[in-house]
């Protein structure tokens, strides 16, 4: 993928210590979205969300210098949401199958992070950390 690598190579160099939170995000997002067998395990299905999810990530890095701590508060946000899912995660026995309906759940992240750091790219369907949190206590 083009746009990932073009990330992964704005990501190098030196870094202003304000946005190395944030950088340091994207490139777990991007690790998280982007590794050997993600087309597979993803299905075929996913992969224009993961291009939107690329590009989102893009215009995260644009807007991110104008200001930081705008993408700092989104960034805790998800981070809160994100525990909870984890949680959620570590409930599920060793072995077992994720659910559909909570594996369902780690593609409303990237939703919301598109919601919060690339609006203009819009999202298939309403997304907050609220309906998000509702999702996992629904599991």
């Amino acid at each position: 993928m083009t746009t990932a690598y073009n990330i992964n190579k704005r990501l190098k160099g030196k870094v202003d210590f304000t946005m190395a939170f944030a950088l340091s995000d994207v490139k777990a997002q991007i690790e998280g979205l982007i590794f050997s067998g993600f087309a597979t395990e993803c299905g075929w299905k996913r992969l224009p969300d993961i291009l939107r999810y690329m590009r989102a990530i893009e215009r995260r890095m644009e807007k991110l210098p104008v200001d930081p701590n705008k993408d700092r508060l989104h960034m805790l946000k998800i981070e809160s949401v994100a525990n909870k899912y984890k949680e959620l995660l570590n409930k599920i026995p060793k072995g077992m199958a994720i659910p559909d309906n909570v594996r369902e759940i780690r593609w409303m992240l990237e939703e919301l992070r598109v919601s919060y750091f690339a609006q203009q790219l819009g999202t298939p369907y309403p997304v907050s950390d609220k309906r998000i949190i509702n999702a996992i206590e629904a599991c």
